[in-house]
């Protein structure tokens, strides 16, 4: 569905439903993007400090 930009700060003309429902799918496709990407960045650095945590360590 391809619809017009809006905007939602123009207060002389309201979106239409087809312009909201987009706005509302882009929003939530970036914040699935965003928690992936947060996702995999915690579970690198879990893995990094879980390989740390079991290297042998030198005796002082």
């Amino acid at each position: 569905m391809k619809t017009e930009p809006c905007d939602l700060n123009d207060t002389t003309r309201e979106p239409t439903d087809a312009q909201l429902h987009a706005l509302m799918v882009a929003v939530s496709q970036e914040v699935i993007r965003r928690a992936e990407l947060a996702r995999e960045r915690l579970m690198r650095q879990l893995r990094d400090e879980i390989a740390a945590a079991n290297r042998p360590r030198a005796a002082a």
